[in-house]
């Protein structure tokens, strides 16, 4: 029922215009011939001074409430009828923006977790990672005997806090057992983050104590997978590496660790002051603080230089001149060498996309002057410059459009590509997803696409020569195409040596000699549960009993 009475108001409003427009011209031809002037002159100079009904009509138009919304859905449905009228054209533009679009899209899917997405931490950008550093390792890290002292006046932090380095092999040994990864930490190791458990609480002082009752909190997987997702686990007793440990909390289920491990299970790491200090150096530790508000990263490395020289005292003399002081964004520590790599890759990709624009203007531009007979007649009938160039852009984002549709398609199959075949070490690949933040950026890229190679185009008016029936031979030279012609091979000529380069170092990589004979070589870690075997003489008997079991084997030539 709306449909129908905004059709019949459409309907009323325009048979008013045109009896009002009649009115109007009507007087002015009767004012005329009272004047003295033959009615066909009249009429002739009255239509000649009042400027073209259509004309009249399309300005008066134009001045109702929600006029532009009906012309940008006529031009829309405009576009894809002419679309319709040429198949072929529209598919290998659609395409040809397809792969642009869905490759942009891809590599911007995991680019953008690394650069640009916030660290599921409320505040990221005030927590560091601090510490010493060496040649021999890529991470800031912590010696015992000195951090026990530190964490006592945290000066330019607000909370620091720290963990045992990597994951540990654990076993869950109740019924159905498995192998599991555990971390130990500091018990204001999710505070200082700013994490709190979904479900229980955090770990208590009194929990990180050496000699204290076993808690442990486990991840959101672990609890769905394990448990069902009961709310009451907090309650429950496990069997961790023969030990019976309390569940006291469930971590969320985007939580990670900022060295970007997943263990399925965090435990205090208990660590005795007392035998830290009277060791040489104590464990090493790695370290992350939140800086206090107002305190950037250099101010806080410049605050930390005397506990640093104080550290530097406890480390081998043959290494005090390789260590220095490092204290770091928490983003810098995850991306470390990889944030060039991932701006050149950004680049590479939307250079591709610029290529795919400038080969559907080029395609527009062609088409363009096919058309340029009907665009005539178009503004002969009264169609202003403004109105040709808004429906020539409403065709073209419609085409941007219809290709970003399909780069998301395109893009979700790259995605599960890039994740299978590419190698490890590169942080957050596997969360790379189609998700809302990924397909905006899909759409603005592709209404931009659509402006960028739907202006040129547009801007490009019809001559009256058009209007008289005969054929009018094109320019010679089009400098426009001429230098989108250009362009496309200077872009595409760069990206091809880039990649050629590419290949060719990945080549010589995979020719460097390793010094041994790596083929025939087959390698496998073993971790061993710490309740069945606890300490070193139970240990070398496994491993003696497995060697002898392997060296039957009729394809085993060599062992150890």
């Amino acid at each position: 029922m709306k449909r129908i009475g905004a059709w019949l108001f459409r309907k009323t409003w325009e048979q008013e215009l045109n009896d009002e427009l009649r009115f109007h011209l009507e007087k002015q031809i009767a004012w005329k011939i009272s004047a003295g002037i033959p009615p066909d002159q009249a009429r002739r100079q009255a239509v000649l001074e009042f400027g073209g009904v259509e004309a009249v009509k399309e300005d008066c138009r134009e001045q109702r409430r929600g006029f532009w919304l009906e012309t940008l859905w006529g031009d829309v449905r405009y576009g894809l009828r002419m679309l319709g009228n040429n198949p072929a054209f529209a598919i290998v533009a659609i395409l040809t923006l397809a792969a642009g679009i869905g490759v942009t899209s891809a590599v911007f899917s995991f680019v953008d977790r690394n650069l640009f997405r916030s660290l599921p931490y409320p505040d990221d950008d005030r927590l560091v990672s601090f510490g010493l550093l060496a040649p021999m390792e890529r991470n800031e890290f912590l010696l015992g005997r000195s951090y026990v002292d530190w964490r006592k006046a945290p000066g330019p932090f607000e909370a620091m806090t720290s963990m045992i380095p990597g994951v540990a092999d654990c076993d869950l040994t109740e019924q159905n057992p498995v192998r599991l990864f555990c971390a130990q930490v500091e018990q204001n190791f999710l505070p200082t983050l700013g994490i709190q458990p979904i479900v229980g609480r955090n770990f208590l002082p009194a929990d990180d104590r050496p000699g204290a009752p076993n808690v442990a909190l486990i991840s959101y997987g672990l609890w769905k997978r394990r448990f069902g997702g009961n709310p009451d686990v907090v309650s429950k007793t496990i069997p961790l590496d023969g030990q019976p440990t309390a569940i006291v909390g469930v971590l969320p289920a985007n939580f990670e660790m900022p060295n970007l491990l997943s263990p399925d299970i965090l435990v205090p790491q208990a660590l005795d002051e007392t035998a830290q200090r009277k060791s040489d150096s104590g464990a090493v530790l790695r370290g992350f603080a939140r800086l206090k508000p107002g305190i950037n990263v250099a101010q806080a490395a410049a605050a930390m230089q005397p506990w640093f020289e104080d550290a530097l005292q406890q480390a081998p003399a043959q290494f005090r001149d390789e260590v220095h002081l490092s204290v770091r964004s928490l983003r810098d520590r995850q991306v470390q060498d990889l944030r060039l790599a991932f701006w050149v890759l950004l680049g590479a990709v939307l250079a591709v996309l610029l290529v795919a624009c400038t080969n559907v203007a080029s395609l527009l531009l062609a088409r363009a002057t096919s058309r340029e007979r009907e665009l005539a007649v178009r503004a002969a009938l009264g169609a202003s410059r403004n109105r040709l160039i808004r429906q020539a852009l409403t065709e073209s984002l419609v085409l941007g459009i219809l290709g970003g549709a399909a780069g998301c398609w395109i893009a979700y199959m790259l995605m599960h590509l890039f994740v299978s075949i590419a190698p490890e070490g590169i942080p957050r690949l596997p969360q790379a997803t189609l998700d809302l933040r990924v397909v905006l950026f899909t759409l603005a890229i592709s209404l931009l696409c659509g402006i960028i190679f739907g202006l040129v185009p547009a801007l490009r008016m019809p001559t009256p020569e058009f209007l008289s029936g005969k054929e009018v031979r094109p320019k010679s030279r089009n400098p426009l195409r001429q230098l989108l012609v250009a362009s496309q091979i200077a872009i595409s000529l760069m990206l091809l040596t880039g990649a050629g380069l590419l290949l060719r170092s990945l080549w010589n990589l995979q020719s460097v000699p390793l010094g041994i004979q790596a083929q025939n070589i087959v390698i496998e870690q073993i971790s061993l549960g710490q309740s069945r075997y606890p300490n070193a003489p139970q240990q070398i008997e496994f491993f003696d009993q497995l060697l002898a079991r392997l060296r039957i084997l009729p394809a085993v030539t060599s062992l150890a």
